[in-house]
């Protein structure tokens, strides 16, 4: 870590701070959860009746309860107790343990090799300062051919180096608008600090990586690529006008299925 990164502590005090709102936001659908990452992780992972899934930073629960609805034996983990807090207040049968998703140790503790047939990290890999630990620990707490699913913001269309924008033109046709998204800065990782929903109490710490480099970091402890989804916005659920209906083109998400 360069003395300008934020140490785990600093994030997670970051985090403990935002429970309460980020839990309020989730649970009345004001975020892309449900509506837009939730069915394209739902879909990649082919979860069946009585499997056993480790889900690594979990946050209030809501995807670790919605695999529990689907018969799932469910472990979930996150770095910050204060987040688990709200998580358990919403009840559930699921086992949820404080477990920081950059330390290989603590996440070796919470199994033996081959404990799990599947592993997701909803949109939480981009808030880790490191993701090798995660990696080799997946590897061996997999099952031989177990699941490891993931979604992350797309690091090509909506990450730290690009910025929406919003044109208008007329021509003889009227007036039209025009939604793209400028990329000024894309290979190179970055640690920057950012905001994900309206009302945050603080910024939260982004570690932007390209695809490449996320990847890399799965391949070289033997998983393999099997699945790959680019979700985007129906028009109809986007408003017009608003820089985000980009969306409805660009996809904001990138979800991944990769086999040990």
């Amino acid at each position: 870590m360069s003395e300008n990164e934020p140490s785990t502590e600093e994030c997670r005090r970051v985090w403990d701070g935002m429970a309460s709102h980020w839990d309020a936001e989730m649970t009345a659908g004001r975020t892309w959860q449900r509506s837009l990452i939730q069915p394209a992780v739902e879909r990649l992972l082919e979860l069946q009746p009585a499997e056993r899934i480790l889900e690594l930073g979990c946050g209030n629960g809501d995807f670790a309860r919605r695999m529990a609805t689907l018969g799932a034996k469910v472990l979930a983990t996150d770095f910050s107790a204060v987040m688990l807090e709200r998580a358990r207040a919403h009840g559930g049968d699921i086992d949820y343990r404080v477990a920081d998703g950059t330390s290989q140790e603590q996440l070796l503790g919470l199994g033996a090799a081959g404990s799990f047939d599947a592993c997701v990290c909803n949109m939480a890999i981009m808030d880790m300062r490191e993701i090798e630990p995660l990696a080799s620990a997946a590897c061996r707490l997999l099952r031989p051919r177990g699941r490891f699913v993931f979604s992350i913001q797309h690091p090509a269309f909506n990450g730290g180096g690009t910025v929406r924008v919003l044109e208008e033109t007329d021509d003889d046709g009227g007036f039209q608008l025009r939604h793209s998204v400028k990329v000024s800065r894309y290979i190179r990782p970055r640690v920057a600090r950012g905001v994900a929903l309206d009302g945050q109490q603080e910024p939260h710490w982004y570690f932007d990586r390209p695809i490449s480099a996320v990847l890399k970091t799965f391949f070289e402890r033997g998983f393999v690529l099997d699945a790959l989804e680019e979700p985007v916005f129906e028009p109809a659920q986007v408003e017009r006008g608003s820089p985000m209906a980009v969306f409805a083109e660009l996809p904001p998400v990138l979800v991944a299925r990769l086999r040990t």
